[in-house]
């Protein structure tokens, strides 16, 4: 009887809380499908953004020859990039270019670098700088602190996954673009092949923006040597000929009076003022 009262009793218990099992089975079910809506939401989103960063920059490229503006455009999508992979990580990025005068690689534009990073110039020979811009291929490197290079900037010094990439056109380096990020392994395969896209559109539109500049500082010292001929004409003519035609215009009025007071005077006067004008002339 006691064994036939307890199982009635669990047979009660299961009918009992089957109901509230299968219930919370099902609330749970509906949470995670709810969360992984959530998830497939947040990542087309992410998709869309970056489709959208990726059409902002391929226009900006090809319709701006203004160089910043594509520095700016390559960092952008780089960084969208990544944050798609690790939203929690710090990315800092810059783009590195050869300055004309010290041959050095210099700051051309950055996101999160401090202002006396951006102040720094390095050779770019060795350290992962250097074996992209021989390699002229991406490069990682897992440790800015011992980077030789790399090491003389403060933003870089937590990175724990650096992406280089080369600015490369033909056999002319331009530079690098330099991505880092606080978490290991950070950058796959995706981001080499994007970056890769990136830098070498970058590349070239950097290159007709430079290209497009050294017109536009040509165009403006021609402008600047016309106007210098111009005042060194004006001052010559203002020295020289117009003194010496406001000379011809006295002297001929003077002949005038000769004819009235001294006639015997005007030739030589006259022989004077035509020597006067050959001399202008």
């Amino acid at each position: 009887p006691a064994l036939l009262a307890t199982g009635t009793l669990l047979l009660v218990a299961v009918f009992v809380c089957l109901p509230v099992a299968v219930a919370s089975l099902g609330w749970i079910g509906e949470q995670m499908a709810l969360r992984e809506r959530e998830r497939e939401a947040a990542r087309l989103r992410a998709a869309r953004e970056h489709a959208r960063a990726i059409y902002e920059m391929a226009s900006t490229l090809t319709a701006t020859l203004n160089y910043r503006a594509v520095l700016d455009a390559a960092l952008d999508v780089g960084v969208l990039g990544l944050r798609e992979s690790n939203p929690n990580a710090r990315l800092v990025s810059a783009v590195f270019l050869y300055d004309e005068n010290t041959g050095l690689l210099k700051v051309a534009n950055s996101r999160r670098l401090t202002r006396t990073d951006v102040d720094k110039q390095v050779p770019g020979k060795r350290g992962v700088l250097g074996l992209a811009l021989q390699q002229a291929e991406p490069v990682f490197a897992s440790d800015a602190e011992r980077d030789p290079e790399l090491q003389y900037f403060v933003a870089f010094q937590d990175a724990r996954s650096i992406l280089c990439v080369p600015l490369r056109a033909g056999f002319e380096n331009y530079g690098v673009l330099v991505f880092s990020s606080t978490e290991p392994n950070a950058f796959s395969e995706e981001h080499v092949e994007l970056m890769t896209a990136v830098a070498s559109q970058a590349t070239i539109s950097l290159k007709n923006a430079m290209l497009y500049q050294d017109l536009l500082d040509e165009k403006n010292r021609i402008i600047q040597v016309e106007e210098e001929a111009r005042k060194q004409l004006s001052r010559d003519l203002h020295d020289g000929p117009v003194q010496d035609v406001s000379s011809i215009a006295m002297r001929t009025n003077f002949v005038r009076r000769l004819l009235e007071h001294d006639p015997e005077q005007v030739l030589p006067e006259l022989q004077h003022i035509e020597d006067i004008a050959r001399q202008t002339v």
